[in-house]
Parts: structure tokens; sequence; C-alpha cells
């Protein structure tokens, strides 16, 4: 192999790692356009439409680090700038660079008094403060922060206790929450959570550079809950 063919190697592979790593530092941007799409209340979707399971919640190998540890959400495969959607009625309580986790929407969902995180977003369509319905388009897909390519990462916390909830068993139970949000009951929750409901950042660019706040760290030892409707 020839001198110049190896310099002309050497170039491209500085290249590629040179625009890896300006595509995981990409701090995003604000998108104001306000999309929203019509799901079927008795259809389950993910935050990218039907969504394929890349890296389910749990103990696992990071494919970054090589080293075992606990995966606080879902991975979900997506192509750059696909739309994510929010898939039940709530307040943005944060918005921005995350950490490891990129670019991040956060949305307070009352009822079932839940939280709900994507990450590694190429852009974010909502800022904190605002109220979102099911099917709004919070953000587009990216591979900010901590990432191996293009994918959205989901994460669900139970507001009272801080506990990981297994991401896919809540996204198959959003439809009975949809169905619930329309008796008297579930409203009258989700106004009382709403009322207790700590207050948020206002921040319009989150600058913190963990993952998640003091008391929501990966739990070396806690397998995520479930949560029954």
């Amino acid at each position: 192999m020839n001198a110049g063919l190896l310099k002309l190697m050497a170039v491209s592979a500085a290249f590629l790692v040179g625009a890896q790593a300006q595509a995981n530092n990409f701090k995003g941007y604000y998108s104001p356009q306000v999309l929203v799409s019509q799901l079927r209340d008795d259809c389950t979707y993910s935050p990218v439409g039907m969504g394929i399971v890349t890296s389910k919640a749990g103990f696992r190998v990071h494919p970054v680090t090589g080293r075992g540890d606990f995966h606080n959400g879902v991975d979900l495969s997506a192509k750059l700038n696909d739309k994510v959607y929010c898939l039940l009625d709530g307040m943005v309580t944060r918005v921005g660079w995350r950490g490891n986790m990129g670019v991040a929407v956060e949305i307070y969902h009352p009822y079932p008094n839940v939280r709900t995180i994507v990450g590694h977003l190429n852009a974010y369509a909502v800022m904190p403060g605002t109220w979102v319905t099911r099917g709004r388009v919070i953000g587009y897909a990216g591979t900010t922060g901590r990432s191996t390519g293009v994918h959205v990462h989901y994460t669900v916390i139970k507001e009272d206790t801080n506990e990981y909830i297994e991401p896919l068993m809540f996204i198959k139970q959003v439809p009975s929450y949809v169905m619930a949000l329309r008796s008297h009951q579930a409203q009258l929750a989700s106004s009382v959570n709403m009322k207790n409901f700590r207050k948020f950042d206002t921040k319009l660019i989150d600058t913190e550079t963990v993952d998640l706040p003091e008391g929501e760290k990966e739990k070396e030892k806690t397998p995520p809950a479930s949560m029954e409707p």
C-alpha cells in the first residue's frame, strides 16, 4: 500500500471521528413549529411511532463504554429528524442538554403521576411550562450526548417515589390511561396531582451535565418498577 493511499485513509478516519464527535456534542436547536398528529386512543405507539426497540431497560453492556451498567430507559430506532411525539397529556418541565442523554425533553403527566424523558434529540419543539396533548410533536430524533447513532431514549419515572418504570410496559398501558382520563375520577386525580406537583425550572436551556437530577441517578441494584393503571 503506497504512502499516498495511507495518508488518504488517515485523513478520512480523522474526518469520521471528528464528525461523530461533532454530532454527539451538538447542543440541538429550537424548532417552534406546532405540529400535532391524531393518535388513535385505542392504539399503542412509541414516542417515534411504532418504534423498533434496539436496547431494553435493565442491566446491559454499554455500547460505548463496553462496561456493564443499568440502562434506565428503552432505546428506539429512528432516522435523523424523525418526529418525536408526546404519548399522554402533560406539562413540559425540562428542556435542553442533559449530559450523556444529550438534548432531552421532560414532561410531567399528572395522570398517572409520572415523568417521561426523551433523549438524544437533534431538536426540541416545546419549552418549559408548555401544556402538551397526546400526539404533539415535542422534538426530533438525533444522536446528541453519549450515542452510537441516531435513536431516541425513553425513560419513565414515578413522581412520588422517583422509581424507574419499565418503559415498554408503560407504553403498552398508555391507551388504558387515555381511556381512564375520560372518567371524572381520573380527571379529579389529575387535577389534584397537578396542584401538588413541585415547582419546575423554567430555564429555556438546561445546562446540567448529569443524566438525571440528584436522587434520580441510575440505581445499580433497583430494577424498573411496574405500574398498574
